[in-house]
């Protein structure tokens, strides 16, 4: 066979075949297995502890323990819906919505419909449908009517509800919703003379009863907020025995995706005593304190005691619970957790820009410089900057007076000393490359385990850091509500190739392979598995990386065949990963279930082409996305034509083979997901400030 460019080598040391994996079987002893393993078993053990500790009852579990909310002897519902009203304008101010709330069960609501930004009138759609819905995108100004979409409507589309109420021998009435013609014969809604400020009287047929409240202006402290509140006030008065209160925002009216207000108080009468207060969820967000509005529909049917009807299941919102015991204080959790994940959300882009002003200008400099020591903290900065981003969640930086101040200042510095233990670690621990010199590889391999420890103790422990993270699941968008986001695939994704090629440069051949089917077999197991990741997109860009590397670490050179098998075997992987979450029922599924359902309902080819759509309209709605295709191109030129420049790059020799498996890994993980280009980013963020610290130049040693 042919020779890698290192002679002097016996034949055991030959390659065995061409390719990324013949660099493995060319270089000399096994330098530091000992590093290695302690990369690998640190990240495999902080896994494995987090999940005892959820069996143990010591850590949050993926779905909170739950009980159906309570219903009376002869049951009725009546929701209230306050377009704007958020949980900063619940306090002394609104005497009626406070009590409601204290005494009440509690959550922050996810308003979303179609569009990022929700109308009153899309988000009663949203609720009379079941599912997201809207006027056909009229968008939000007032110069978008006629109020229900077609042009003769005068009441929402209410079928998900009308529909199973009306079987069970009720009925659906509204108030403040029906359409009335202006002076120019345009229909408009008047919710102040129907609505909850007229003080309507409850029709005494009906189980569910749907109030429309006036709009509330972001930080409104006008009459209109009074006038709700004491209106609210006489509707709780008059409420008949049994009846349950849901008073819950109905759409926004700042322009902002923001958390709004939800609250289940009842039933009333009946009963000497009601329900304790109580934080909310359900089992579309299986988060404690955090509800979205398709929520609604199945509930109220819930509290009205009657069955969803046929179309129910598939449908995605599932009744709201109560979760035990969960916090002596529910209503100021519940706003606490309401601000936390509306600040991630819209500081998002100013915390990362601000990161970006001070971080890469420092990049720059130590070039101009050529300060070794500065490039490699900054860089190695750059590279925790995801982690930091996680761990800032455990200082409640949206309680400060200046939000956007305490998140960048957290976050960075959380990623300065993330960098700095690395540096010092790698500088006294580092396997020996030569006299006075530690291998360059160890210090972006600790930055990836440490962070590939905070994703995968934040996926098994419920993803409460990604909720409030400026690179986590974004839930406000209905992005994501638990397990494992695109974005932060890509950082595991990333994290997981630099760890692995540690592995592959410093361990014997059956070393290598057996950390790679450990971390790799790990981190598909996160992915897939529902009470952790339930990440469709992620396991078969994760299986195909682990076969590659698999490949690599046992010397077998990429023919066709071998090739063939790691495709087939990562689609069997991914299929019984689907499978095998389908098979727990309805209720259990995550999405790779519902993906297998919605195979069997026949409409696969259209949630795929769905994704592609989306996953391509990010490029045209948001420019600045072709900066990851431009560099995963220039990753991709780099790795086939190794210029000459990028020779220190390949001294490692597990640093090839996990460059060219990470274009199938980032290219699978793209066509995968809806925002795969966002995985991407993130992933060449591993990987180029981890080339980045390998092509660092020798001289002044990091630690000094």
């Amino acid at each position: 066979m042919g020779d890698v460019g290192r002679p002097g080598r016996d034949a055991a040391h030959e390659p065995l075949a061409t390719g990324p994996g013949a660099a493995l079987r060319a270089h000399a002893a096994p330098r530091s297995p000992r590093a290695a393993w302690g990369l690998v078993g640190a990240v495999l053990v902080s896994w494995l502890l987090a999940a005892v500790a959820v069996v143990a009852g010591l850590a949050p579990a993926h779905a909170p323990d739950t009980r159906p909310l309570a219903t009376g002897p002869d049951p009725q519902v009546v929701l209230v819906g306050i377009p704007g009203l958020t949980w900063d304008l619940v306090d002394d101010d609104t005497p009626t919505l406070q009590s409601l709330a204290r005494t009440g069960r509690t959550a922050a609501l996810v308003a979303r419909g179609p569009d990022e930004v929700t109308c009153a009138a899309d988000a009663w759609l949203t609720v009379g449908t079941g599912t997201r819905t809207d006027r056909d995108a009229l968008g939000c100004g007032p110069d978008a009517t006629p109020p229900w979409g077609s042009p003769g409507a005068t009441e929402p589309d209410l079928h998900a509800l009308t529909g199973p109420v009306e079987a069970a021998g009720g009925c659906v009435a509204t108030y403040g919703l029906t359409a009335t013609p202006d002076a120019t014969g345009r229909p408009q809604l008047d919710t102040g003379s129907a609505g909850l400020l007229a003080g309507p009287a409850l029709d005494p047929r009906c189980r569910v009863h749907l109030v429309a409240a006036t709009a509330v202006l972001e930080g409104d402290r006008s009459d209109v907020l009074e006038a709700t509140d004491a209106a609210l006030s006489d509707l709780v008065a008059g409420l008949p025995d049994g009846t349950t209160l849901v008073v819950s925002g109905m759409g926004q009216t700042a322009g902002r995706p923001d958390a709004q207000v939800l609250v289940v108080h009842g039933p009333t009468g009946g009963s000497p005593d009601l329900p304790p207060p109580a934080q909310l969820s359900s089992g579309s967000t299986r988060q404690t304190g955090l509800v979205q509005l398709v929520d609604l529909t199945p509930t109220l049917l819930s509290l009205a005691d009657v069955p969803p009807g046929p179309d129910g299941a598939a449908r995605p919102g599932s009744p709201v619970t109560a979760v035990a015991g969960a916090t002596t204080d529910p209503a100021r959790a519940a706003a606490d957790l309401a601000d936390a994940v509306s600040d991630a959300k819209r500081l998002a882009p100013w915390t990362l820009g601000a990161l970006a002003v001070v971080l890469l200008p420092l990049l720059g400099l130590a070039g101009l410089l050529g300060s070794r020591r500065l490039l490699v903290g900054t860089t190695a900065t750059v590279m925790a900057v995801p982690a930091a981003t996680f761990l800032a969640g455990l200082v409640p930086w949206w309680r400060a007076g200046q939000p956007w101040p305490a998140l960048t200042a957290t976050v960075l510095a959380v990623a300065a000393l993330v960098a700095a233990l690395a540096v010092t670690l790698a500088h006294r621990a580092g396997p020996a490359t030569g006299p006075g010199h530690r291998s360059p590889l160890l210090l972006p391999a600790l930055v990836a385990a440490a962070t590939l420890v905070v994703l995968g103790v934040d996926t098994v422990w419920s993803s409460r850091l990604g909720l409030v993270g400026v690179l986590g699941l974004q839930p406000v968008t209905a992005g994501r509500f638990y397990g494992q986001g695109n974005v932060g695939f890509g950082m595991l994704l990333g994290a997981l190739l630099v760890v692995l090629a540690a592995a592959l440069s410093w361990l014997p051949r059956r070393g290598a392979a057996l950390a790679v089917a450990l971390l790799g077999g790990a981190s598909l197991l996160l992915g897939a598995a529902p009470g952790a990741g339930a990440d469709f997109g992620s396991v078969p860009a994760t299986a195909v990386v682990t076969g590659l590397l698999l490949l690599a670490a046992l010397g077998v050179g990429r023919t066709w065949r071998s090739l063939l098998l790691v495709a087939g075997g990562s689609a069997v992987v991914a299929l019984l990963a689907m499978v095998l979450d389908w098979l727990r029922g309805p209720e259990r599924r995550t999405h790779l279930g519902a993906f297998v359902q919605s195979a069997v309902d026949g409409e696969a080819l259209e949630i795929v082409a769905r994704k592609l759509e989306q996953s391509l309209g990010i490029l045209v709605s948001y420019p600045l996305s072709w900066l990851a295709v431009a560099a995963l191109l220039a990753v991709a030129w780099v790795v086939v034509r190794r210029p000459g420049w990028s020779g220190p790059l390949w001294r490692e020799p597990g640093v090839m083979p996990v460059a060219s498996a990470s274009l199938a890994g980032m290219t699978l993980a793209w066509a995968l997901n809806d925002s795969g280009i966002a995985a991407v980013a993130l992933c060449l963020t591993m990987l180029l400030t981890a080339g980045i610290l390998l092509l660092a130049p020798e001289g002044e040693a990091p630690g000094r």
